[in-house]
């Protein structure tokens, strides 16, 4: 029990008024942030931070990113993330996340996929090679081998965006966060005001710099509770560098509001 508490790091977080949206509840972004903080805490106290990895002419870079919302912390609450280490094989290696309120009470979970890259080739190098097996606890807070994520095959909607300078990160390319921004907002205005994501899954393919123009096209659900299917791409090298599947649970209060 020791040594899982030891593996395992924990981060308290306020929601804070800009990273709320006109319901005064967090935005998925703004969740996704807090996850990458905390795993950015906790690399740094185990030696593995970008900024150690900097020093051997490699860098993480996220592949996959999946997560299940159960709710949305409101302004002000304080929120408890905890994130381990929870397996490693060849190219990747894999984090997981739980994220609960005061009360013990789930917010979500999440799983996420990386990999380690040379900064001069921008090709992998293995994972096994620089991360010890002891920093890694055997255990899932979400269950998921990653498979390849589905095409857009009907193009229902589509939206451009171009990378503007503060979304980029430490490795000047665009932040994985922002990726998961750029598939909401390419959504219709019908379904962000009366919907949010419960489930979201994001397969990074390339990656994104300053200037270039995205674009996003979607494919609606077949069914009421089923997945949203968006593709993302660079317009200027033709290059995919993005899937996204979400499902999105409707709330009768957006309508409330609305009609205030």
């Amino acid at each position: 029990m020791g040594r899982t508490k030891e593996l395992k790091f924990k981060s308290q977080y306020e929601i804070l008024s800009f990273d709320t949206d006109y319901l005064g509840q967090a935005h998925l972004s703004a969740l996704m942030n807090y996850l990458q903080d905390a795993a950015r805490l906790h690399s740094i106290r185990e030696g593995f931070s970008v900024f150690d990895l900097f020093k051997k002419g490699v860098t993480w870079v996220v592949s996959r990113y999946h997560l299940k919302v159960k709710r949305y912390p409101s302004l002000s609450e304080k929120i408890y993330v905890s994130t381990w280490a929870s397996g490693k094989n060849s190219y990747f290696a894999l984090r997981d996340y739980e994220v609960v309120d005061e009360k013990q009470a789930p917010i979500l979970v999440a799983t996420s996929s990386w990999m380690i890259i040379d900064l001069q080739s921008r090709r992998p190098v293995k994972v096994e090679n620089l991360f010890p097996d002891e920093l890694v606890l055997q255990e899932r807070a979400l269950e998921d081998d990653f498979p390849q994520l589905p095409a857009v095959e009907v193009l229902d909607h589509k939206a451009i965006f171009r990378v503007f300078f503060e979304d980029l990160d430490y490795n000047r390319h665009v932040n994985n966060v922002v990726y998961s921004r750029w598939a909401l907002e390419g959504l219709p205005q019908e379904v962000l005001f009366s919907s949010r994501p419960e489930e979201l899954e994001i397969n990074y393919r390339a990656e994104a710099f300053y200037g270039d123009e995205i674009e996003v096209i979607s494919q609606k659900p077949a069914s009421p509770d089923g997945f949203w299917v968006q593709q993302v791409f660079n317009l200027a090298s033709g290059k995919e560098v993005a899937r996204v599947r979400s499902r999105w649970r409707r709330y009768e209060y957006f309508k409330d509001k609305q009609t205030e």
